[in-house]
C-alpha cells in the first residue's frame, strides 16, 4: 500500500472514532438539575429546594395547644390551620388531640396561621418543608385567648437617680386570683403604642395596682438615654404570650393584647 493510501486510511479511522464519541444530533446529554419552587407564602417568594431538581411532596404536621388567657388548657379540636397565600387555599383542622396535617404538600417555605373563635391568631413565618418520605414535624404551637384585662390611669412615683416606679391599676373579673400579665411599652415621643413602642417588660401579678420599679439600666439597655424624656403605656396580655416577627418592619408582634391604659405617663429617664 502506498504512503498516501496509508495516510488516508488513518485519517478516516480517526474521524470515525471522533464521531463515535458524540451524542445524537440535538441531544446534549442529561440537563443540569434545577431547584424546585415551593408554594408562595404571604411574604412573597416561595422557598426552593436548592439544586435537588425534584418537586418533592410530603406531609407536614404538628399540634396546637389552646389555652385561656390565664394559661388553663382548653379543648384542642377545631383550630383552623392555614397555609397563607397558597392557591388553591390550603387549610386543616385540629382533632381532639390537637393534631393537624397537610398531605401531598409540595416542598417550599410557608407562612402558617392558627385561629379559632374565642382565641387570638398566631402566625409562624418562614416554615421550611423539605417533602419526601420523611414528614415535616412542626412541634406544638400554643394559642391563647386574648386578654380581657381593663387598665386604669397610670401614675409614676418614687423617682430617684437610679429608678422610677410605675403604678398600673387594672381589673379582670374572670381572674379570680389568677395571675394577670401586663405588658409595658415605651417610646421617646408621645403617642406610644404596642405598634411603635419598645417593650420594656411583661409582668405577672395578682394585685392591683401593680407597682413595678424600673431601673436606670432597664431604660438604657432599651435605648433610652439618661436625662431624656420617655413616654410609657401599658397593656393587658394573656398569660401565655405568643409572638412573631413582622417581616416588613422586623418588630416583634405580641398576640392577644387588650386595649391600652387610659393614659400614658411621661418622665425623665434616671
Amino acid at each position: 500500500m502506498s504512503n498516501f493510501s496509508k495516510f488516508a486510511c488513518l485519517a478516516l479511522s480517526a474521524a470515525l472514532l471522533l464521531n463515535g464519541c458524540k451524542g445524537k444530533d440535538g441531544d446534549p446529554g442529561p440537563a443540569g438539575a434545577t431547584g424546585a419552587t415551593g408554594a408562595t407564602g404571604a411574604t412573597g417568594a416561595a422557598g426552593t429546594n436548592g439544586t435537588s431538581g425534584q418537586n418533592l411532596t410530603g406531609s407536614l404536621y404538628g399540634f396546637v395547644a389552646p389555652v385561656d388567657e390565664y394559661g388553663v388548657a382548653l379543648p384542642k379540636s377545631g383550630v383552623t390551620v392555614t397555609l397563607e397565600g397558597v392557591t388553591p387555599a390550603a387549610t386543616a383542622t385540629t382533632n381532639a388531640d390537637g393534631r393537624y396535617e397537610f398531605t401531598n404538600l409540595r416542598n417550599g417555605t410557608y407562612n402558617i396561621s392558627y385561629s379559632r373563635t374565642g382565641l387570638g391568631t398566631v402566625r409562624r413565618l418562614g416554615v421550611g418543608h423539605v417533602g419526601g418520605d420523611q414528614p415535616t414535624f412542626l412541634g406544638t404551637s400554643s394559642i391563647s385567648a386574648p386578654s380581657t384585662t381593663t387598665l386604669g390611669t397610670l401614675t409614676v412615683s418614687n423617682p430617684t437617680t437610679t429608678s422610677v416606679t410605675l403604678n398600673v391599676p387594672f381589673s379582670n373579673p374572670g381572674a379570680q386570683g389568677a395571675f394577670v400579665r401586663l405588658a409595658i411599652y415605651a417610646s421617646s415621643s408621645p403617642g406610644t403604642t404596642a405598634a411603635n413602642g419598645t417593650l420594656l417588660t411583661t409582668v405577672s401579678t395578682t394585685t392591683s395596682p401593680l407597682s413595678f420599679s424600673f431601673s436606670k439600666a432597664t431604660f438604657n439597655s432599651a435605648g433610652f438615654a439618661s436625662g431624656t424624656a420617655v413616654y410609657v403605656v401599658a397593656y393587658g396580655a394573656p398569660s401565655v404570650l405568643t409572638s412573631y416577627v413582622d417581616p416588613l418592619t422586623g418588630r416583634i408582634i405580641y398576640n392577644g393584647l387588650t386595649a391600652a391604659s387610659t393614659n400614658q405617663v411621661a418622665f425623665i429617664v434616671p
